[in-house]
């Protein structure tokens, strides 16, 4: 639950009591804590959200801190971790939501996208539909954004949106730029979608579109795809588990294996010792140099290259170190 010191009696004229105590007994998960995600939490909180999961792979770094709620004495701390020292109300995964993860949402009454990437929110849309879960997608880019609120079997879902992953690389905030004041836009506008949804309000099918820069707001109507794969034909091949690899934007690459794996480190500090490979372990990763490249491991088995030449160097760094 919330912190009971917290007074949501300005709420009451609006929702009433019964509505600020059904908020209390709400789960809402949010996917990523960067720019959006952390704002949507901290919106959550403020809304009065009994409890809030937190799915997070990222360290707050110092280019977080114009756009998020986080602080220069957060930089190098997991960001669910912050959070979870902040709010009383948040239990915080450090972790990639993908296949083998998103058992992790299986508590929330609803999600919030608080994402960066096509592939992660192609997850959750078949998860969602697949539990009956309603959820809500945003993305942000430079001074606009957009909002879509999914719900199974009502509306369009996020497969009706897009179809297919891109052919090529989408733009993202680190090469186009984001304002600082375009994330808590967006995280307010999808709390209060939450917040709709949640008390048992009628949302439309439709994506909610805005632009600081312009001041525009539109909304324009999505509806159902006859032949959509997702919530027509029921075919979750996102759900399907299989080796995640993806290009990140300092040019490292990032592979998640297709099921969560439980990596001792210790003993893995103890094969690099034997190799006379010096490392850095904390409680969550390893982190070590081998030759040019440097290799972060998880204790999911995800597992971070920087310096590999191609996805194939960096598949062999992985089964090297942990198989497969």
């Amino acid at each position: 639950m919330v912190d009971v010191k917290m007074d949501f009696s300005r709420h009451f004229p609006i929702i009433g009591m019964d509505g600020q105590r059904k908020l209390g007994e709400s789960t809402v998960a949010v996917v990523g804590a960067g720019a959006l995600g952390s704002w949507e939490v901290y919106f959550l909180h403020k809304l009065g959200v009994g409890r809030i999961i937190v799915v997070d792979r990222d360290f707050v770094d110092e280019s977080d801190l114009p756009r998020t709620i986080y602080t220069s004495d957060d930089v190098g701390k997991p960001k669910v971790e912050v959070l979870k020292e902040r709010f009383e109300n948040v239990i915080g995964y450090f972790e990639d939501l993908n296949p083998s993860t998103v058992h992790l949402l299986d508590e929330a009454d609803l999600i919030i996208d608080g994402t960066d990437n096509i592939y992660t929110r192609q997850v959750i849309n078949d998860y969602a539909v697949k539990s009956n879960k309603p959820w809500i997608y945003v993305g942000i880019l430079a001074t606009y954004g957009n909002l879509m609120p999914i719900i199974p079997g009502k509306t369009a879902c996020f497969r009706c949106l897009m179809p297919k992953l891109p052919s090529r690389p989408m733009p993202t905030c680190a090469v186009a730029g984001i304002m600082s004041y375009v994330p808590p836009l967006a995280a307010s506008l999808a709390v209060t979608l939450a917040a709709k949804i949640l008390l048992g309000g009628e949302v439309k099918s439709e994506l909610i579109f805005f632009d600081t820069k312009t001041l525009d707001f539109e909304k324009v109507e999505i509806p159902r795809r006859e032949d959509c794969e997702v919530c027509v034909r029921h075919n979750f091949t996102f759900l399907e588990k299989q080796m995640k690899i993806e290009h990140m934007c300092d040019g490292s690459i990032q592979i998640t294996p297709p099921e969560r794996m439980s990596i001792d480190l210790d003993e893995l500090a103890k094969r690099l010792d034997a190799l006379g490979i010096e490392y850095i372990k904390t409680s969550q990763f390893i982190q070590f140099e081998d030759d040019y490249a440097e290799i972060l491991i998880f204790t999911s088995g995800r597992m971070i290259i920087r310096g590999a030449e191609d996805e194939k160097e960096a598949k062999n760094f992985f089964a090297r170190y942990l198989g497969g």
